[in-house]
């Protein structure tokens, strides 16, 4: 994974190494934080307010760190350490996984252990992600710029950029599919659109698509790439992108930070999808 020269900054910041806690306490508005305001503003607050168990994003922390060759190493945790169904509930236990994450290391559970090495093997043995990451470019990329339009301050960390923007997810199902419907609901078309308007905004290039590197986390451990350049992806993320960050501007000026069904207007009227009726009827056939 090479890296070349330093680009030059045209606005804004260009970060290598920065710190990952570092970089999630900045107040700078991420996808991260654009997708939850998408779901609503009071959302955003309390993803802000409150801190989420570490344990959730675990399993791809560490795979990350052993694809990329960046961030929190993983360790072990001594099967000795853990309760007879595997969980940690002995004070043994928790103040070993304590001291692990006061060290910068990433806790697993032997099977979780096991599993995380044989994924990050699945992907760099896969030619096609292996290509992507070893072109030339940078690893871990933090990027910090202003919104043109509303002055609002936006970050963004990018798990790889050569000649296109690569990011790494781990995922339950590699079917075109299924990666269809997790494109949408975790909004990586979103992503997608930040990271690009980041480097536009901060070495003035066009980054090129969005490639995403999608690894099942169970074995077989599946590995497909796909690219995030169909016009209509594209449109939709610029367009989720503008949205957030222009709520984001008007709850900062108004202070007012609403949830979804906040308002005075009609109570919503709940339709049932088209699959509803023909589900029924099969139902009673079936009885």
């Amino acid at each position: 994974m090479n890296a070349p020269a330093l680009p030059e900054v045209v606005s804004g910041k260009f970060i290598l190494g920065m710190p990952e806690e570092e970089y999630h306490s900045h107040p700078a508005l991420s996808a991260s934080g654009m997708k939850n305001l998408l779901r609503s503003p009071k959302h955003f607050r309390a993803a802000r307010s409150l801190n989420k168990a570490k344990a959730e994003f675990d399993i791809g922390h560490a795979v990350h760190a052993r694809v990329l060759g960046i961030g929190a190493p993983m360790v072990e945790i001594p099967a000795s350490k853990l309760s007879a169904d595997g969980g940690i509930r002995s004070n043994d236990a928790k103040a070993w996984v304590d001291a692990a994450r006061a060290e910068g290391q990433v806790p697993l559970k032997p099977l979780v252990f096991a599993a995380v090495k044989r994924g990050s093997e699945a992907v760099l043995a896969n030619p096609k992600a292996r290509a992507l990451l070893e072109t030339p470019g940078y690893t871990e990329v933090s990027l910090f710029a202003e919104d043109e339009q509303t002055g609002v301050k936006l970050r963004g960390r990018i798990d790889r950029l050569a000649d296109s923007l690569i990011d790494l997810k781990t995922t339950t199902d590699v079917r075109p599919q299924k990666l269809r419907a997790a494109v949408t609901d975790f909004h990586y078309d979103l992503s997608a659109a930040v990271y690009r308007e980041l480097v536009r905004l901060v070495i003035g290039e066009d980054p090129g698509p969005m490639h995403l590197i999608f690894v099942e986390k169970e074995a077989p451990h599946e590995v497909r790439v796909v690219r995030l350049s169909h016009p209509d992806w594209v449109e939709g993320g610029s367009r989720k992108m503008r949205a957030a960050i222009d709520l984001y501007a008007r709850c900062v000026e108004f202070g007012h930070w609403p949830g979804a069904d906040d308002d005075e207007g009609p109570i919503t009227e709940l339709e049932p999808p088209a699959w509803y009726l023909p589900a029924v009827d099969r139902l009673e056939t079936d009885l």
